[in-house]
Formats: C-alpha cells, structure tokens, sequence
C-alpha cells in the first residue's frame, strides 16, 4: 500500500493498492476506522461491485477507485450518486474534451455505450462513491456487448493517474456544492441524462403500463408521467424502453 498526500481540500490522501478485492471494500474498513475525505485506489479488482452487489468487470486497463465522504453534514443523501456522477463527467470531459452522458441511475455514458458506473453507498456517518471507468481497455468479456473505452474513444493510452486527478479536481472544486445538493448540479444532470423525455413502459404489480420520463425525485427515483399523473420508479428492472422494449441495463 502506498500513501500519496493531496492539496486537493478537504480531500487528504491517495491510497494506492495493487489489487484488492474491491476498493468499495477496502474504502468501508478506513472509513470505519475514521478516516475521510480520502480516495482508494486500485490497480486491479477481483470482486468489484456494481449496483445491487452485481459484479462490475474491471481490470488494468480500467480506472477503480472509492472517495469516503464525511456524512455529517450531506443534505440530500440520496442523490449521492447522482450529485457524483456529474462531477465525474466533469473530469472526463475536462481532461479529453469528449462528450459524455448519463443515464439513470449510474451510467456514464458514450454514444450509447458503457464507458463506466458509479456506486454510492450512504452508511450514514459517510458515504462512499465508488467509480469504475474504462479507460485503456480494448478487449471486454463477451457478455459486455455495450462497453467501450476511453481508448477506443481517443485513439490513444490514457494516463490513469492525470484521469483520476482531474476528477477528484472537481470534487474539490465543487465540493460545497456536493453537500448541499446544489440545484446546479441537480439541473446539469438532467440536462447530460438520456433518457429524460424517453417514452417507457415500466412494470407496476402485475400491470404495465406506459410513460414518458419527465424528471427525477429528491429520493433519486426516476419520474413517468402517465396519462397526466406522476409515478416513481425505483429499480431499473421495472423499466422497459418503449423503442425496442429490452429491459435497461445496469
């Protein structure tokens, strides 16, 4: 394990690890131990996390990291991962000058590819933001029919390291932001999210029925306005997109 400190307030120190399980994992010990404001960072994982405890593929060639937030003062929690993955574009966009999207409730996205996920986890006293990205890989497995990689994007290998600090720049530029749950930050996502204005078909009980996505909620739901009345949907596995009606994946 290797230690880097940071001039990047309130953010303190890069962890560096060769391969860990998964630097969720990893970032849940320190942060029960005390620490905060800190960011893992993993060569290679073996069992990295994606939402709902899905596996999330990631190697060498991808960029794996966790930040521990302190929780104390957090205002709208449940938008962690949404709040994030705006800043993450940022960094993206503010390193390569790519056009990167979103999709609901966290993908990054590249011309309808996969280019990477966010996971927030909330355990109250903090919260934990773990990014995938793929940034040097050009083979995936066969089951990954819709990544791609900053590589594939750009034409050439991308340094890791100057990715991961132009991110966590914009943590720290816009961290006052990310505690109060800025209305900025809500608004940029919405207008980098695909699939707001998008008409589904969503399942509820043992009907479906069908919408046309027009916002999302202070609880992070995603709202379908339905034949002038609005619902929440919480799960991606209740969601069907109308165009070709395959269920979203995550």
């Amino acid at each position: 394990m290797k230690e880097l400190f940071l001039n990047l307030p309130p953010f303190k120190k890069f962890i560096f690890l060769e391969k860990v399980s998964s630097t969720m994992d990893v970032a849940f010990k320190l942060a029960k131990l005390g620490e905060r404001n800190i960011v893992v960072l993993a060569d290679n994982q073996w069992a990295g996390r994606g939402k709902d405890y899905k596996v999330w593929f990631s190697d060498d060639k991808s960029l794996s990291f966790s930040i521990i937030i302190d929780g104390e003062d957090l205002k709208k929690k449940p938008l962690m991962t949404i709040l994030a993955s705006v800043l993450v574009r940022r960094g993206i966009m503010s390193y390569l000058a790519i056009p990167v999207n979103l999709k609901w409730p966290n993908d990054i996205i590249f011309k309808g590819k996969k280019l990477g996920g966010i996971l927030g986890e909330n355990l109250d006293k903090f919260i934990i933001i773990g990014v995938g990205i793929n940034v040097n890989n050009v083979k995936f497995p066969s089951y990954l029919t819709e990544a791609i990689s900053l590589r594939e994007i750009v034409d050439r290998e991308i340094d890791k390291f100057e990715l991961l600090t132009s991110i966590i720049n914009e943590f720290s530029i816009n961290y006052d932001l990310l505690v109060d749950g800025h209305e900025l930050l809500i608004k940029e996502w919405k207008k980098a999210c695909i699939m707001l204005g998008e008409r589904v078909k969503f399942r509820s009980y043992n009907n479906i029925l069908e919408g046309i996505i027009t916002d999302i909620s202070e609880d992070g739901a995603l709202i379908i306005t339905v034949d002038g009345k609005k619902r929440k949907i919480y799960s991606t596995d209740e969601l069907i997109l109308e165009g070709n009606l395959r269920t979203i994946w995550r």
